[in-house]
């Protein structure tokens, strides 16, 4: 962009340059229609928040449920014997 312009050397001169310029720009000559806001869209809220996996505790059910076979086994085995 500075490339383009070697002639301005300073601030005033760049300033006094893109005065000139605004006659081009849309939106100084208020031809711009500013977009009306948009409405926020609600958003709908879960019900309840999922967690992540927690493998210790599906770790301590898996023993559980080994405990419990393992125990109607042998309460099975017991009474048939």
């Amino acid at each position: 962009m500075l490339a383009t312009m070697p002639e301005l050397t300073n601030l005033t001169d760049r300033i006094s340059h893109l005065r000139d310029r605004k006659e081009s720009s849309p939106v100084m000559q208020g031809k711009h229609k500013p977009e009306a806001p948009k409405k926020a869209v609600p958003r709908r809220r879960r019900p309840e928040r999922k967690f992540a996996t927690d493998y210790f505790m599906l770790f301590v059910y898996a023993l559980l449920a080994i405990a419990l076979v393992a125990q109607l086994a042998l309460i099975v085995w017991l009474d048939v014997v």
